[in-house]
């Protein structure tokens, strides 16, 4: 007779075994926001890109050229990554952004979380102060390591100097976690001035900056913002990047870039015998062909996305005391509603219509609601975008 296994623990009944770590991620495991009777029709809250960009043909063709002549492919790789795709990411780097990089200050990853992950892995103990954007898509990515989350508030031009100061007296920070650059979810970008502002904080208080640049290459309106990796020289900033935004998420590559010493150290961290060498042959080959035809189609194809979900939020709500941000580049856009207004009330409401956004509340470190909202135009196609938004808007105009 086979007895049950209680539903309040994992199979096997280990649950007394897990580590402190291995507890505190349980305690933090939850769903995707949005729950609704509702199937959701209009895709607005996940940052995923935009499918009908995938190069699907040329990432064929990059395959079999793989198969064909690299039987390397099918072997363990190094540790750091595939060299040919550390020197493609360094070619990338100075095209954009005419910034010099050797090759062993480049690790490849498994995805931009696992250069983050590794980088928490080194440097986090539980207990540890770590500064982060006041809303962040890091917000719960941190508190996983047991992290002391201190947030630091943004404005037009970036993260705020005078938190950054509050939050260093009298305590020891390890870390400041930030996306400068078409911030998720606010979509704004820090000012250079600003940028310099938090590494003079950096260098005075001796944190370092963990600097997360998923979205930096798809720019579509203004002027290049240097990193706060090339501002600083590649002094006590790693900076992060990752496929999944320029080619496909499921390539799960991505990159660290930092001095060379740092590199090897989040390399010594990593117990997966290397990024996948396949994987990394085929990105390797379409960069080198591809790359940058391919990253200025993205940037038109999410400029007339962005375009078309402004137009309606402009349209719909300019006589509602409703703001929004107007990103220059990235996949997202941040509305902050009336004050008494509840995220979380309105993202159940318009998902009753068939409409996916995302409360403010999952963006922040303490996770309370708050009157702000997030809507992504990445993945959604344009006729989407456009109907959605306007159930949206409609939506809205009833609650507040």
């Amino acid at each position: 007779m086979t007895s049950a296994i209680p539903e309040s623990e994992p199979a096997g009944g280990f649950a007394d075994l897990l580590s402190a770590h291995g507890r505190l991620r349980q305690q933090l495991a939850t769903d995707d926001p949005i729950e609704s009777s509702t199937q959701i029709r209009f895709p607005l809250g996940g940052g995923q890109p935009d499918p009908g960009s995938f190069p699907m043909l040329r990432l064929a063709g990059s395959a079999r050229r793989v198969l064909e002549s690299d039987p390397g492919a099918l072997l363990y790789g190094a540790g750091q990554g595939y060299l040919p795709l550390r020197e493609a990411v360094c070619r990338k780097t100075g095209r954009l952004e005419d910034l010099a990089l050797d090759p062993d200050q480049v690790l490849i990853t498994n995805g931009a979380a696992q250069a983050l992950g590794l980088l928490a892995t080194a440097l986090i103990d539980p207990g540890d102060t770590v500064l982060i954007d006041e809303v962040s898509w890091g917000a719960g990515f941190f508190k996983g390591f047991g992290a002391d989350l201190r947030p630091v508030r943004w404005d037009e031009c970036g993260p705020l100097p005078q938190d950054i100061e509050d939050a260093c007296r009298g305590r020891r920070v390890k870390a400041f976690y930030t996306i400068p650059t078409f911030q998720n979810p606010l979509g704004v970008t820090a000012s250079v001035e600003r940028r310099r502002q938090v590494l003079e904080l950096a260098d005075r208080h001796g944190f370092l900056i963990a600097e997360d640049d998923a979205y930096y290459e798809l720019r579509f309106a203004g002027e290049r913002v240097p990193s706060l990796f090339e501002l600083a020289g590649g002094n006590r900033v790693v900076r992060t990047g990752t496929f999944s935004k320029i080619l496909g998420a499921g390539t799960r590559l991505g990159w660290a870039m930092a001095d060379r010493e740092t590199t090897a150290l989040l390399a010594a961290h990593k117990y997966d015998l290397g990024a996948s060498p396949f994987t990394s042959r085929i990105v390797a080959d379409f960069m080198q062909r591809h790359m940058f035809a391919h990253i200025r189609r993205l940037q038109g194809v999410y400029c007339s996305k962005r375009d078309a979900l402004l137009s309606v939020l402009e349209s719909e709500l300019a006589d509602l005391p409703v703001i929004w941000s107007r990103p220059e580049g990235g996949f997202f856009c941040w509305l902050q509603l009336p004050s008494g207004c509840s995220g979380v009330e309105v993202e159940r409401a318009v998902a009753e219509r068939g409409v996916d956004v995302w409360a403010g509340s999952w963006f922040r470190p303490d996770g309370r609601d708050d009157s702000c909202l997030r809507i992504a135009f990445s993945f959604a196609t344009l006729d989407q975008i456009r109907e959605g938004a306007e159930i949206f808007c409609r939506e809205l105009r009833r609650l507040i």
